[in-house]
């Protein structure tokens, strides 16, 4: 061969791209954008997987027993393989997993003991139930799941010793029988325990990301809200209606610098105990940053949300702030400004901002209502 002669590169198997991954993700989670975050989005994974896996399965082998003129048993397998087709469609377009759970699980109850009952192909079709244990505890949960599989055993044993037909026709020995009962219950055990260790599991997961959620949206030293959580607050109510009241206390730089940062946390937790215990409703209060608060108040007029304000000034002008140097008297400076529709929680805080300088200016101790 001519060492000149080109030749052929080496092919080269290309490596899926991201695109077709994310396309299979999106196809399997049925557009839902959340994806494997919410237990909602994984059972809707799972029943997806269920319906199309099984109609992978039901599909081809029903068709398969219609061409080897088993009638009645590819009907049963092609009836079974549509309702999983349009399992999948329901599922796309509702997003409702319980219903298709049990479109899913109900039908393969009524295939298996079928299966069971008439043998299936050449009397293998115990072999097939082996399946309905997890399928069920996973869409049923553990304590439905298990009663229903409790039915489902009778219903097979009944099958099994009981009928003179289907199952019986195949002249399977008593020692056969029993194993095949047996191993299926060693199934629903190992199912079970995995379901259990999961249900513990899950539960113990969402405490953690309650704690953690909490965590994130919460002040350590005040123990009221931070900046994240009181935004989250005023996000899912739109903020409509609401009034903020922006607090910040005067000349806390002379605090910290003449006794200490640590005396400056202690007025800092003083002054939440003194907003907490007003016990106003539809309030929620957060730290807003350093020595700033940020108040916020529903179901009042404009007028009111000021004299709230007056109220939290005049409360935090009497309290005595104690440290273990000395009593402490402090006064605050509050802005004042209202959310609506055309004032969105940016432009408020903008507001409130600017009553706050304006309290500062005009010589502190005291509310002003927040203007442009």
């Amino acid at each position: 061969m001519d060492s000149n002669e080109p030749q052929a590169a080496p092919s080269v198997r290309e490596k899926p791209s991201i695109k077709s991954i994310l396309d299979l993700r999106q196809f399997l989670y049925v557009g839902l954008s959340d994806g494997a975050m919410s237990e909602d989005s994984r059972r809707v994974f799972m029943i997806n997987l269920f319906s199309l896996v099984g109609l992978i399965f039901t599909l081809p082998l029903g068709l398969s027993s219609l061409f080897n003129g088993k009638f009645f048993l590819g009907v049963c397998l092609v009836s079974v393989a549509v309702i999983y087709g349009c399992n999948h469609l329901l599922l796309r377009f509702t997003h409702n997993h319980q219903l298709s759970g049990g479109l899913i699980i109900y039908p393969l109850y009524g295939l298996m003991l079928g299966l069971f009952y008439f043998g299936g192909i050449e009397g293998t079709g115990h072999l097939w139930v082996y399946c309905v244990p997890a399928v069920a505890l996973f869409i049923n949960g553990l304590k439905r799941g298990l009663i229903e599989i409790a039915v489902f055993t009778a219903a097979l044993a009944g099958m099994m010793y009981l009928s003179r037909i289907g199952f019986q026709a195949y002249e399977y020995s008593d020692t056969l029988k029993l194993r095949v009962l047996l191993s299926f219950l060693v199934v629903v055990f190992l199912s079970g325990i995995y379901e259990y260790s999961m249900t513990v599991y899950n539960e113990e997961l969402k405490k953690t990301s309650k704690k953690l959620e909490h965590l994130a949206e919460t002040d350590m030293l005040t123990g009221l809200f931070n900046r994240r959580g009181l935004l989250k607050q005023l996000a899912s109510c739109d903020g409509v209606g609401r009034h903020l009241l922006l607090v910040d206390v005067d000349h806390f730089k002379k605090v910290n610098d003449s006794l200490g940062h640590g005396v400056g946390d202690v007025v800092l937790q003083e002054l939440a105990k003194v907003i907490r215990e007003l016990e106003w409703s539809a309030c929620a209060a957060a730290r807003w940053g350093g020595e700033e608060f940020l108040i916020s108040v529903g179901g009042v007029s404009t007028d009111q949300a000021y004299e709230m304000a007056e109220v939290l000034r005049r409360s935090v002008e009497a309290h005595k702030f104690v440290s273990e140097r000395k009593k402490l008297y402090l006064t605050i400076s509050i802005g004042v400004a209202s959310m609506d529709r055309e004032t969105p929680v940016e432009m408020a805080l903008k507001l409130a901002d600017n009553g706050l300088y304006q309290a500062k200016e005009s010589g502190r101790n005291q509310t002003v209502i927040g203007k442009m």
